[in-house]
């Protein structure tokens, strides 16, 4: 891409807002994804996903992706909650994602459905994309609420594998969730460590790169809430979980979560509620066809 004075001091502020240590090295574990593959698995319930597709297949259509007869790449493709669709629409899928754990997951659900996915079991930061024969070869490249993409040379890699669409959605910064809980917040404020700057921007990063490139992107912004009511004690162990991953728990930070999930519960039911904000973009990488609105 060309890269102007504005896209030079863009990439720099990019990276200067990571630090160092990179803040999402934790995320690159095959282990971590492999643990988290089940609870994903949980939740592809067609009922729960047709809202979600319904509002991805509605911002293709607008720019005029169609998937029957494409090629599609789904990066950090998980158990198929995206694949599954989009082969079910008539698109051609390869699902790529570093948990085998999460390909066997997709290979089940694909073939309950008589559906034909091809799997590659791979890290997305390290993928070698002309190794693997990606590079110029789809139609549309799919990233979806995955950390697949963590940086300007992920970023990259991703457009350089489409011949026309791709599509990508994160998480946004703001809402309220389980982990924000005042009450438990107020428990840990000394001892729960606080996520990192540069891991919370990541889909205003991409957008504006592709702005200060001439890219138009189609942008949504949509408001996710939900209620949920778990036991306490495996509300406890994934607050725990989290906290590990961040930087640590020790052992008088775990008694104080479980006192508070076990003291907040209603017959024996935590009950919570999430809400939060996301962010989805698509766009042409042909940016003379993107100018003819083709």
């Amino acid at each position: 891409m060309h890269q102007d004075t504005n896209v030079k001091n863009w990439i720099d502020c990019w990276k200067s807002s990571r630090g160092t240590p990179d803040p999402m090295s934790k995320l690159g574990s095959v282990e971590l994804w492999n643990e988290r593959a089940d609870n994903f698995a949980k939740v592809l319930d067609p009922k729960k996903r047709q809202k979600r597709m319904d509002e991805i297949f509605s911002l293709l259509d607008e720019v005029g992706f169609r998937a029957e007869g494409s090629r599609v790449l789904d990066i950090g493709c998980g158990p198929g909650a995206i694949s599954i669709p989009l082969a079910r629409a008539g698109a051609e899928v390869t699902s790529l994602d570093i948990s085998y754990k999460a390909l066997e997951y997709l290979k089940d659900n694909a073939e309950c459905e008589g559906l034909s996915i091809e799997p590659i079991e791979a890290s997305w930061w390290t993928a070698d994309i002309d190794e693997l024969g990606l590079r110029n070869k789809f139609d549309l490249v799919v990233v979806s609420a995955t950390p697949s993409v963590k940086d300007l040379e992920t970023f990259e890699r991703m457009i350089a594998c489409s011949r026309k669409f791709c599509y990508y959605s994160h998480f946004l910064p703001g809402g309220r969730g389980q982990a924000n809980d005042e009450g438990l917040r107020k428990i840990l404020e000394k001892e729960s460590p606080r996520p990192s700057r540069g891991s919370m921007s990541g889909f205003m990063y991409n957008f504006m790169y592709l702005y200060l490139n001439g890219y138009r992107p189609i942008v949504r912004v949509n408001h996710n809430k939900r209620e949920t009511a778990v036991g306490w004690e495996e509300a406890a162990d994934r607050t725990i979980k989290s906290l590990e991953r961040r930087g640590g728990c020790t052992a008088a930070t775990e008694k104080k979560v479980r006192d508070y999930y076990k003291a907040a519960a209603v017959d024996g039911k935590y009950h919570s509620v999430s809400e939060g904000y996301s962010g989805m973009m698509v766009w042409n990488v042909n940016i003379e066809e993107q100018a003819k609105g083709s």
